[in-house]
């Protein structure tokens, strides 16, 4: 039988993997957006 601090031991690394996905998806969209962005501006200004 898991004692309950094993399951949070469990637990956590599961939220970890989850934060990091989404800060590694959220990074790569805004550096993305930013590569757009500058782009634009470099063809407007052409």
């Amino acid at each position: 039988m898991i004692i309950k601090e094993e399951e949070k031991e469990f637990k956590k690394p599961k939220l970890n993997k989850f934060w990091n996905f989404l800060i590694y998806v959220s990074s790569l969209a805004i550096g993305v957006f930013l590569v757009y962005l500058y782009s634009a501006y470099v063809f407007i200004n052409k």
